[in-house]
């Protein structure tokens, strides 16, 4: 769009509707900004012109129709993904996180260097040191974090702190897509069903307690 506002494009060929995008109302206003900058769409499969007062109608319906498929699948997949976390057999389940890896079986078994980190964040965090002060230790150490830095992130020891899966349990649905259009996750504050699943795996952490670190 900024090309086009700078005036570099005069005509964008598409192949289809569904592929400028899924929701109609965006769609509708991409392609009226467009047509007043000059700037001509071509859509191959509909044979159709953006800038054709007589094609604004046909342009809506198929719109509208595109997008209602694309809610439909999102729908479906999203029931199943649901289906699969009441009866635990998602692969989500699975997913490794910092202190685990697959096994040949693709189960979750711990990193023994990555896992001894995970212990010594929940001792020291049991002796009452703050996130900051667990952070700058581990950083004094040389120990680098889950994605290679020097310094560790407050968050990311939060994070370490809550998740479950370091005593064994997976949770599933802890998040869920909040926009169908943008894909945007959030966090499930109860709008969802959670799934729990005990003793999943091998457990890092065999001691405290399992509820969120404030």
């Amino acid at each position: 769009m900024a090309d086009c506002r700078a005036g570099i494009i005069d005509l964008i060929l598409v192949k289809s509707i569904s592929r400028m995008g899924r929701n109609t109302v965006d769609f509708l206003k991409a392609c009226s900004e467009l047509t007043s900058l000059g700037v001509e769409v071509f859509f191959e499969v509909e044979r159709l012109y953006a800038s054709n007062p007589k094609a604004i109608r046909m342009l809506t319906v198929f719109a509208s129709l595109y997008q209602n498929e694309s809610e439909t699948k999102s729908f479906a997949i999203t029931w199943g993904h649901r289906v699969r976390f009441a009866d635990g057999s998602s692969q989500m389940a699975n997913r490794v996180c910092y202190g685990y890896k697959h096994s040949e079986e693709g189960e979750l078994v711990p990193i023994p260097e990555e896992a001894e980190v995970v212990r010594m964040v929940y001792i020291w965090h049991s002796q009452g040191w703050s996130l900051r002060k667990i952070s700058a230790q581990l950083q004094a150490q040389n120990i680098p974090s889950p994605r290679g830095k020097p310094k560790w992130g407050i968050e990311t020891i939060r994070k370490i702190l809550q998740n479950e899966k370091y005593h064994g349990d997976v949770m599933l649905q802890k998040t869920y897509v909040a926009n169908f259009f943008t894909g945007r996750q959030a966090i499930n504050k109860g709008e969802y069903a959670k799934y729990l699943i005990s003793e999943h795996h091998e457990a890092i952490i065999e001691f405290g307690a399992k509820g969120e670190i404030p």
